[in-house]
């Protein structure tokens, strides 16, 4: 007989998770369900490193960095509905809290389902920062470093040169994010990361441990800024920033297609062609190539002798569609056309150079911004929405597919999939995790965005601001806004299961910690454990650490004599109870074959004992 199960109280653990697909894949490896080394050198053989020298890359506090992505979260994510828009129709999420934790929330529901991801991390200059992690209680530390216990807000540290582990402890912050963010990713996913010349050599090489240097797809350098700098004190003035670009795997994403950036080149129609604008190129083939060779006569009687681009039949109906031109009088060789509406279907391959004019610059993010708030000075450094466009359409994103940006800063990520929404027939959306780091009025960098968030009567944290800056760009359409105009607003926050929520207190025994807790849990339980206004925060933690999608359809239902909440997630479901008693009624209707192996929430002190192993039988049942 099936016994209830308590409820998933954690994110995924990734560990177990390993180690059963290792058994799967391998269970020869195995001896008594723990890996076997000597086993596992035997099957696989030359493919382990056997001592000598090799190739690595390594820095102090790495193998913490490993273990940290390991170590599942016990928080959870509450639905605010209420600083939502149109809460029940759109897909696009914002999650307001630290992108670790939530990374490791999003890794059941959105595991390899996320299309595109672009991040603008700290550049770890020594006056941005390092997120503080502390992963021994990590509520505890999100909490002070958001300013929301004692009141002061030290989310973020700065990093200065003096520091021995000045790059370390930025490689450290950097490793489990990129981990957990390559389990998100599609195999025909593809991630950009934006960086300066301060750790792009570092941000390659960990780059190429997490997701594999045969994955790596190219070194964009993008011109950031139009006018020239001019400062005595540099050799070389910085006008320019990275951004690297790794597949999940190149080989998929070759098969998936990749995408296209807008024109360059300019266009004219000097013999006014009906076809519209048109520019040129040659018809001789280039150096190096091969082509087919015969004799071209020129109207003005100038004769070429050249290997062409294509066969002589070809090029004579080119001729006859007046798509061959012969410059500098009828006298020079001849080029073909081709035309503005054509290249614009087709767009254009990227390179690895993108410059100012065509892909922004931050002052046009910083206008952008003046533009939405109508203030200047508000955001030190924003990406240009158009550059993230031109990497949306590169990553080649269709319609459904998901847009992820754990360091939302602005939301210009946010900004330009409502654009892309709007330019193109492309129902995508997007995931942006922010962290509520409060404003400093002693940095001058930060003063405006302070200042404005008091104006309206807004917290002075970064997410704010973020939030704000969407729900602008939406009311900006007016009347005709994209197809998806909305988000869904969740925050980080404690878990509803007090179990969850007691922190060891180090000073102390085992003894006394385990006495301490059992003490918690008691009085936790003399409380009633949830009033109605909880009711959609513990079905949203049951939908994280189930594994169904923030997105899951929620209706109240009426299930025998009870209230429940039906979460429709495709064709996962789950059924939540969170009344005193389940009637009767309640009990036979459950037993019913239309709910067989459905997962069925309940509390524990709802059931006897005869009731619980009688929907065991017919459920997945689990308790809280």
């Amino acid at each position: 007989m099936k016994n209830p199960q308590k409820v998933n109280l954690t994110s995924s653990n990734l560990s177990e998770e390993k180690l059963i697909e290792l058994y799967r894949i391998l269970p020869e490896a195995f001896a008594e369900n723990k890996i076997d080394f000597d086993k596992l050198r035997t099957v696989l053989g030359d493919s382990i490193v056997q001592g000598g020298d090799k190739f690595s890359f390594s820095w102090a506090g790495k193998s913490n960095a490993i273990k940290n992505v390991l170590i599942p979260s016990h928080l959870t994510l509450n639905p605010v509905p209420g600083e939502s828009i149109k809460w029940d129709e759109s897909e696009n999420l914002f999650i307001e809290g630290d992108n670790l934790e939530v990374l490791k929330l999003l890794q059941k529901a959105y595991f390899e389902k996320v299309k595109m991801i672009y991040i603008d991390p700290p550049y770890n200059t020594g006056h941005d920062f390092v997120y503080n992690d502390d992963f021994s209680a990590p509520l505890d530390n999100y909490l002070k470093q958001t300013g929301q216990k004692n009141g002061d807000g030290d989310s973020t540290t700065t990093n200065k040169e003096t520091n021995g582990r000045y790059h370390s402890d930025w490689l450290s912050m950097m490793y489990p994010r990129l981990k957990l963010a390559w389990n998100l990713l599609s195999e025909d996913g593809v991630i950009f990361v934006s960086i300066d010349d301060n750790e792009v050599h570092h941000l390659r090489m960990v780059m190429d441990e997490v997701f594999g240097g045969e994955n790596f797809q190219g070194h964009i350098h993008w011109r950031r800024r139009h006018n020239q700098p001019n400062d005595a004190t540099k050799m070389i003035g910085l006008v320019g920033e990275h951004i690297i670009v790794y597949a999940k795997d190149s080989v998929a994403l070759k098969n998936y297609g990749v995408g296209k950036v807008g024109l360059t080149g300019t266009f004219s129609n000097p013999d006014n062609d009906p076809r519209g604008d048109w520019a040129s190129k040659p018809w001789k083939v280039g150096s190096g190539q091969s082509g087919s060779r015969y004799v071209i006569t020129t109207p003005t009687g100038v004769e070429y002798d050249e290997d062409w681009m294509g066969e002589q039949g070809n090029f004579e109906a080119l001729l006859a569609d007046n798509r061959i031109i012969f410059p500098s009088k009828g006298k020079g060789s001849p080029r073909k056309k081709y035309f503005k509406h054509e290249r614009e279907q087709e767009g254009q391959s990227a390179t690895n150079w993108w410059s100012h004019e065509q892909f922004g610059s931050n002052q046009d993010g910083t206008t952008e911004l003046a533009e939405i708030f109508g203030q200047k000075d508000l955001f030190d450094n924003p990406k240009p929405t158009k550059l993230i466009e031109n990497l949306i359409s590169v990553a080649n994103v269709k319609s459904g597919e998901i847009i992820l940006d754990f360091f939302a800063g602005s939301s210009s990520t946010g900004h330009a999939v409502i654009n892309y929404l709007a330019d193109v027939e492309v129902k995508a959306k997007f995931i942006l995790v922010q962290l509520p780091e409060a404003l400093n009025p002693d940095n001058k960098d930060q003063v405006g965005a302070l200042n404005f968030l008091k104006s309206i009567g807004k917290k002075e944290n970064i997410a704010e601001l973020s939030k704000e800056r969407i729900r602008r760009v939406i009311n900006g359409y007016g009347e005709h806004p994209p197809v998806d105009s909305g988000f869904k607003l969740f925050t980080l926050a404690e878990s509803n299961y007090p179990e969850n929520n007691f922190v060891l207190d180090p000073e102390k025994s085992p003894e006394e910690n385990q006495n301490e807790f059992v003490g918690y849990l008691q009085k936790a339980k003399q409380k009633k454990l949830f009033d109605e206004s909880d009711d959609m925060s513990l079905v949203y933690e049951n939908i994280v650490k189930e594994g169904l999608s923030l997105n899951s359809k929620v209706t109240k239902v009426t299930v025998g004599k009870n209230n429940a909440y039906q979460v429709v997630d495709g064709e996962q479901q789950l059924l939540i109870c969170l009344e005193d008693k389940l009637a009767s009624e309640t009990v036979k209707e459950l037993t019913d074959k239309e709910h067989k192996d459905r997962i069925f929430i309940c509390l524990e002190s709802s059931l006897d004992d005869t009731t619980a192993a009688n929907l065991a039988l017919n459920l997945d049942l689990k308790t809280i």
